[in-house]
This record gives structure tokens, C-alpha cells and sequence, in this order.
């Protein structure tokens, strides 16, 4: 096997001391050289292939923890995409189009409304200043029912037509329940308009019942929109994600390893049903999940995640104090597994060697999670389990001392100053917790390995870098930066990387271009160490390696 020597680069290493070479050396699928381009070219086979970089920057590819490439695949595959549509009469003419070739009485769901992944200035962003209405639809689609879904990243409400309703078997008479709510006419008949009518809110009779009659994607049609969006992380420079949240297609990505179509490296977790009637006979069926887990470096399918509640924005971040929700309403949030509950899940884990993540999002989750950790560790020690804890946006420095303590992980994102920013954390809780949210430079003084993932949104490594040090608000372009999140670019590029790396224990091998290492890097036409700060979102990718192997880009 010939080796590789890329030359004439300005080589950011992310090891110990940060440090800058010329060239480095790649054989098969190892960096197997760093440094000088003398240095490099002496230790290399003769007839050695030269790359030459042109004075490219070069950095480890990036370790989304967080990523949701899954579920954008999944969304992307909906039939007809509003992406784009900027008015009522847009959506409603390409539902009719979907309904044209569509056999009467299939349903049709379509995507969000909006640019997604943030879905902002809705509805008065549609040139009718509204939204659609189960009469716009049933004009498009008098024979089909029709699905416009809430997003992911927002709490619109989601749509249906008039057939949709009679098919989930609401009408004047149907109550507000379970969290979600009808909006009605003045003659008392529902519009269309649903809220709460979303995964968040899954245990919802309703929702259930809806998601049982929508048809289900092919296992090859699932596997190509995961296959699009995973090269779509790698063209952007990420060539690691973790699917660590919610990921039900274990069996697909499976699919794609052996048929060789990952485009980037998988780590992934199983999803803890909460509310199992048995959680020890659940841990007991994803034995694969047990200690480092079964796979390889291209994907590793180790540990479980339990989620304990929904997003802020969505009303169900478990808080001290109440706070409004995206609709103005005032709610404390709810907990789906509550401390005890929490305890012996990690105890059942622990006893099976089995990783455990914990998601949290309010600050009163946080407290609770840290306090059930405390416990199980008492019993167990967590020492080199490398559990984890996912989001954890609002921790105190007291939280992040004790999880350091027990050698627990934390993954966070910067992103969410973006999508969720002012309208969520200023407006919504009030007070001044958005000061210390996702407080970076605590973790980080606190001696924390932390983490970032895009939770699936903006998935680009130059934008995710440019946001944590930012921090802005996307909907006033204000930047909500304070102490508590300040971070050298240096410290932020190792967010991305080596503490990835060290969270999904694989930092041997993933983070750092150092000899030994996996040879993931991505090539860039500026560097973003020196560059002015608010160019960084600008530069580009203009090459991705995955092992050793181009995958983005034509390096030469």
C-alpha cells in the first residue's frame, strides 16, 4: 500500500500543545507521520504520493455528539417539501400536485413549513401573513388526507385537512386533552390548526394513532436519505457523528456498513423506552450495547439513552422557577422519568455494564440528574464507565464539580443561542439565565470533558465553530455572548474534536492529527485560528478524508 504525504499545508494537529506542521503522512487508514515537510519526506516509501495543499489549512474532521442525521433523513423524506414556499397558495399547489399522483385516500404528509432547520418568521413570513387552513388544503386535496407536520426545532402548530381530521376522528366535539389543543372558528369547528400534535408529545393517544395510519418509508428509501445526509455532515467537514439520541434505525445504518455506504463514521446508542414495564428485560434484549459495544470504527453501536424531558420551547424543560412556553403560557415542565425512576435505570445499567446518557434540558432536570448520578455512583463508581450527559444547557458550577468527580462526560451545543436564542431564554424564562446558559467556559474551568453536537441544526463544522464563539441570536442577530460562554478558538476547535473523541472513548484514534491517529481531516481555504471572527461561517470545505480515503472534494 503506497503512502500519501500531504505537503504544503498549515496542519492544525489539536494535540497536547496545539500544534502547527507542514506535512504529514497517511498509510491505509493512519496518520503515520506529522511535522516538517523534511522531516515527513524522510520517513516516507519510496514512490511515496505526493498531495500537494497549496497552503490550505488543515484540521481534524469534526465529532458532531449530538447529530440527528437520522431524523433529518427521515424528514427529508416527506412528499411534497414546502422548503421554500413563501405563501398559503404556494403549499397549498404543491399539495395538489402530491395529490395528483396520489391514489385518493392515501395520505399525504409533507414537510415543516419554512427553511428549516430553524423554521423563523412564521406565518407572517408567508405572503398571506397566516396559515394555511384545513380549507386551503381541501381545496388541494378534497380526496386525501393531508399532514403538515410541526417542526423539530419549533412548536408551530401542525395542519391537517379536513379528511385527516374525520380519518383521526376529530371534530366540534373533540376536546383539548393530553397536551394538545384545537384552534376553532367562530362557529366552534376546528380549523385545521393542531398544537401539541408532536413527537414531544408522543405518549398523546392521538399522535399515536396518527403516526399508526401514516405510511412508512422502505427500508432503501430510509437508508439513502441517511446515507445523503451523513455525506452531506462529511462534504461539511464533520466526518464523525454520534447518533446518541432517539435513534431508531440501528438496523439501517447496519445496513449501510455492510454494504459499504456510510459515507462518515456512526457511533450510536439504543433509545430507552420510558415507561418499559420492564426495564432490566429491556437492557437485556441490546446486550450488543454492553460495554465498548459491537461494530468498528466506521460505526460502533455502544450504550443507552434516556431522555428526561422535552425541549424548552416545546413547554417541557423541567424548571424551578415557571416560565412561558413559545404559545406565552406559564409551565414548570414536566420530567418523564422522575429521580427514582432515573436511579434504577442506572443502576440496572451499571450492574450490565451497559453506558448510559442522560438528555436534560431545564435547569431543575439538571439538578435531579446530577443528583440521581450521585447516587448510582455511590453503589457502583462511574469511574471509566464514560457515561454521559447529553444538552445540559443550564448547570451550576457545583453540578459540573461533581460530575467531573465521578468521571462523567458532558455533551452540550452552542447552537441553541441560535435557534431557540432571545425568544426562548430571555423573553420565555425571563431573569438572567440566558447569561449562563450552555456555559462553556465553566465546563472547561471546571476540568470537564464537554463536548458540542449541532442536535441536528446547522450540521456545517465552520458554522458550529463560528457559534460558539459568537453565540448569536438568529432571529435578531444579536449576540448573547457573555463570560460564562467565552471561549478561545482553540478551546472551541477541541469542543469539536479530541473531547469528542475522548466522549465517545475512542480518543486513541479519532480528534488529533497525530501519528497513530485515524486519518479524518478536512481541508480549508482559510484558517479559522486567525481569520476575523465573523469570517469563519464563510470558509470552506473544499475537502474531506475519512480513513485515509477523499470523500468530499478532489485533493488531487
Amino acid at each position: 500500500m503506497t503512502d500519501t504525504i500531504f505537503r504544503n499545508a498549515r496542519v492544525r494537529t489539536v494535540d497536547d500543545g496545539f500544534s502547527v506542521a507542514e506535512s504529514f503522512a497517511v498509510h491505509g487508514d493512519r496518520i503515520t507521520a506529522v511535522g516538517s515537510e523534511r522531516e515527513v519526506a524522510a520517513g516516507a516509501a519510496a514512490g511515496a504520493r505526493i498531495i500537494d495543499l497549496r497552503g490550505a489549512t488543515v484540521l481534524p474532521g469534526f465529532i458532531d455528539t449530538h447529530a440527528h442525521a437520522v431524523h433529518r433523513a427521515l424528514a427529508a423524506l416527506a412528499v411534497p417539501s414546502l422548503v421554500g414556499a413563501g405563501s398559503v397558495a404556494e403549499i397549498a399547489r404543491r399539495i395538489g400536485a402530491a395529490a395528483q399522483r396520489s391514489a385518493p385516500g392515501a395520505w399525504i404528509a409533507a414537510t415543516s413549513i419554512g427553511t428549516p432547520p430553524d423554521h423563523f418568521d412564521l406565518p407572517e413570513g408567508l405572503a398571506e401573513r397566516r396559515w394555511p387552513t384545513r380549507h386551503d388544503l381541501d381545496a388541494a386535496a378534497p380526496d386525501n388526507p393531508v399532514l403538515i407536520p410541526t417542526p423539530a426545532y419549533w412548536p408551530h402548530p401542525a395542519i391537517l385537512n379536513s379528511a385527516a381530521l374525520a380519518a383521526l376522528g376529530i371534530d366540534r366535539d373533540t376536546a383539548d386533552a393530553d397536551g394538545i389543543r384545537f384552534e376553532r372558528d367562530g362557529t366552534g369547528a376546528p380549523t385545521g390548526l393542531v398544537h401539541g400534535l408532536h413527537f414531544y408529545n408522543g405518549r398523546a393517544p392521538l399522535f399515536g394513532r396518527m403516526m399508526r395510519l401514516l405510511p412508512r418509508p422502505s427500508a432503501p428509501a430510509r437508508q439513502a436519505a441517511i446515507a445523503a445526509e451523513l455525506a452531506a455532515n462529511v462534504a461539511a467537514g464533520i466526518t464523525t457523528s454520534y447518533e446518541g439520541h432517539v435513534n431508531m434505525a440501528t438496523d439501517d445504518l447496519r445496513a449501510l456498513h455492510e454494504a459499504g455506504a456510510l459515507p462518515g463514521r456512526v457511533f450510536a446508542s439504543y433509545e430507552v423506552p420510558v415507561g418499559h414495564p420492564d426495564p432490566a428485560a429491556w437492557l437485556d434484549s441490546v446486550a450488543d450495547a454492553r460495554g465498548a459495544g459491537t461494530g468498528d470504527d466506521v460505526l460502533r453501536v455502544a450504550g443507552v439513552t434516556v431522555s428526561m424531558e422535552a425541549p424548552v420551547q416545546f413547554g417541557g424543560a423541567l424548571m424551578h422557577r415557571p416560565y412561558r412556553d413559545a404559545h406565552g403560557r406559564l409551565t414548570n415542565g414536566t420530567m418523564a422519568l422522575d429521580v427514582d425512576a432515573l436511579v434504577e435505570l442506572g443502576r440496572l445499567a451499571a450492574a450490565r455494564d451497559v453506558r448510559l446518557n442522560v438528555l436534560a434540558a431545564g435547569d431543575l432536570a439538571c439538578a435531579r440528574t446530577v443528583d440521581a448520578l450521585s447516587t448510582v455512583d455511590k453503589e457502583f463508581s462511574l469511574a471509566g464507565r464514560h457515561w454521559i450527559v447529553q444538552h445540559f444547557p443550564h448547570p451550576t458550577p457545583d453540578q459540573i464539580d461533581r460530575l467531573v468527580a465521578m468521571g462523567v462526560a458532558a455533551q452540550t451545543y452552542a447552537g441553541t443561542d441560535y435557534g431557540k436564542g432571545a425568544a426562548t431564554y430571555v423573553d420565555g424564562l425571563g431573569g438572567e439565565l440566558w447569561r449562563d446558559l450552555v456555559p462553556l467556559r465553566w465546563w472547561l474551568d471546571g476540568g470537564a470533558v464537554i463536548a458540542q453536537g449541532s442536535d441536528g441544526a446547522h450540521a456545517e463544522a465552520m458554522w458550529q465553530l463560528w457559534q460558539t464563539l459568537r453565540r448569536v441570536d438568529g432571529r435578531t442577530g444579536r449576540s448573547l455572548l457573555t463570560p460564562a460562554k467565552t471561549v478561545t478558538r482553540p478551546e472551541a476547535v477541541r469542543t469539536w474534536t479530541v473531547n469528542g473523541a475522548i466522549l465517545l472513548d475512542a480518543a486513541d484514534r479519532l480528534g488529533s492529527l497525530e501519528p497513530g491517529r485515524l486519518a479524518d481531516f478536512m481541508v480549508l481555504d482559510a484558517d479559522p485560528l486567525t481569520c476575523p471572527v465573523d469570517e469563519i461561517r464563510d470558509i470552506t470545505v473544499t475537502g474531506t478524508v475519512v480513513g485515509g480515503v477523499t470523500v468530499h472534494g478532489d485533493l488531487g
